[in-house]
């Protein structure tokens, strides 16, 4: 395999698994933030952004079920646009605009950073396990059958 990826998740756990319960975790934690905080889907751009989310996770729960390469791709590419707004996110927190500070359940600017930062590196292991899974399912899809040559 590629050197950054791996074959198994935390505790053992295949990547099938693992990607499934991403897949299950971030559908039930954005069913529970738009429930416990209605007003977030107000904006236009929050609205476009759960959007984005809702579909790019309902892309990996079938794409792991489906065995489908092309929809775990998906869910990667909603993984890049996180990755570019995360440091927009950060600069709106500490200079106070785009309401990032609202979006968040502390007051303080530093709790709030430190929420981003474990909200970084949780999102960054399921990225980097998301990645093998996808790695995996291309390499199976690629590999041709081998016949007995006589």
């Amino acid at each position: 395999m590629a050197k950054y990826v791996t074959d198994k998740a935390l505790f053992n756990v295949s990547l099938r698994n693992a990607c499934l319960g991403i897949s299950i975790f971030f559908l039930v934690s954005l069913v529970l933030g738009v429930v416990a905080r209605p007003s977030y889907l107000h904006s236009s751009s929050s609205l476009v952004g759960f959007i984005i989310e809702l579909l790019a996770n309902l892309a990996l729960l079938f794409g792991v079920l489906w065995s489908n390469a092309w929809l775990v791709l998906a869910w990667l590419v909603a993984a890049v646009l996180f990755f570019i707004h995360w440091p927009i996110a950060v600069l709106g927190v500490i200079f106070n605009y785009g309401d990032y500070r609202a979006a968040a359940f502390f007051n303080n600017v530093f709790l709030i950073l430190f929420e981003y930062i474990i909200i970084l590196v949780i999102f960054g292991y399921c990225t980097y396990l998301v990645y093998s899974y996808f790695h995996q399912l291309r390499n199976s899809q690629s590999a041709t059958p081998h016949g007995v040559v006589v």
